[in-house]
Formats: C-alpha cells, structure tokens, sequence
C-alpha cells in the first residue's frame, strides 16, 4: 500500500487553502473594473465617489447606457453615478454600430468637468457575450463534473476520493478474501465430523483401530 506523504491533516488544510483563495479571487474580481481599458488609471469606483479630485485627469469608467442623445454613461446599477460621454459613438472600438440603452461600455478618456468625459476610446461588451460566456462556462463544468463522478468516488474510510476502478478492485478483493476463508472454514468443518482416517497402504482404518480387509 502506497503511503501518502501528508494524510488526512494535509488534505484537510490544502482543501481549506485552496477554498480561500478562490473566495478572495473572487472577490478581487468582483471589486476590479469590469472591463478596465487602462489598469493604472483611475476608475469608475475612484471618480465617482470624489468627482472633484480627477477633473482633467484621464480616467476609465465602466457601466451601462441611460441615454443616447447625449450618451450618458451610469456607473452604478441603479442609474446613478451618471456621466456625459462626448464622441463616445466615434471612438468605440468593436462596434460600428452606435452606443444603445442598455449596452454595457468601458470608456477611455478624459475628465473635462464632474460629469463629462472626452472619449479617446471605448468597447462595448454585449449580452450576447455574456450569454456565451456563461452558457459555454456551464457545459464545461457539467462535463467536467459529469467525468470526475464517473472516475472517482468519495471513500469515507480514508476520507478521500479515490478511482472507482481501484476501489471496484479492492472490493472484489475484499470479497475473494471473505469468500476464500468461509471455504476453508467449510472445508475445516468436513475434516472433523469424518469419522475414519487414511492409514499409509491405503486401507482404511475404523475409529476404534481396527484394520479391516
């Protein structure tokens, strides 16, 4: 039997390491722009809460369109955290279609005032994408899920999983070995109720001793 270097202790703590670090990437992830055009500029988390502070500085802000004539740009979910997007159609940079109600845009640009930004550049992230993105990331963890539970099962012995095909081995094993020691435990009961032995020529000699013809 192969010894495992760190036991049921060492599983333990990996598994709980490995849990918080996906929690705080998570985390991260969900506190970072969404699509960030610049990583050393400031955001729209930054500029909103302190307009004032960026005003002539180059800034990228991220949210979705209220308004098309001007565009209005809304940093926060509920509309609010509002901004002007001036030239905003003429420099989207994956579309050539003009900026719509609802359409989620990270723009590029500089702040000329606290509630208008000269666009330099900006993209725009469809919910066609998003759709895509979550419906390929879904099957990919269902097959993924769908081969771990065909190959692995979990062993509340060792605590751990293991490969189905070496627990299907050990089990049959397991049983051969049971099956195995009731023969001999059989064959061990037969031997004592036989009332008569073989002697060396071959006859056969009555419990008593006497030797018959």
């Amino acid at each position: 039997m192969t010894q495992e270097p760190f036991g049921q202790f060492g599983r333990t703590v990996a598994a709980g390491v490995l849990l918080a670090a996906l929690l705080g990437l998570m985390v991260w992830t969900g506190a970072s722009p969404v699509t960030p055009l610049e990583s050393d500029v400031p955001n729209e988390v930054d500029v909103t809460s302190d307009r004032e502070a960026y005003v002539g500085e180059r800034v990228a802000l991220g949210g979705f369109v209220v308004d098309t004539d001007p565009v209005v740009l809304a940093t926060w979910a509920s509309g609010d955290g509002q901004f002007t997007l001036v030239d905003a159609d003429a420099h989207v940079q994956n579309s050539d279609e003009p900026l719509e109600t609802g359409d989620h845009v990270t723009a590029y640009g500089t702040l000329e005032d606290e509630s208008t930004l000269v666009v330099e550049r900006a993209t725009i992230q469809q919910p066609s994408e998003t759709r895509y993105m979550v419906l390929v990331s879904l099957l990919g963890g269902l097959w993924v899920a769908g081969r771990f539970v065909r190959g692995w099962r979990f062993d509340f012995e060792r605590f751990a999983f293991v490969p189905r095909d070496r627990a299907r081995s050990r089990d049959e094993a397991e049983s051969t070995d049971r099956e195995r020691s009731d023969a001999d435990r059989a064959a061990n009961a037969r031997a004592r109720d036989e009332p008569a032995s073989v002697t060396q020529d071959g006859r056969s000699r009555s419990s008593g001793g006497e030797r018959r013809a």
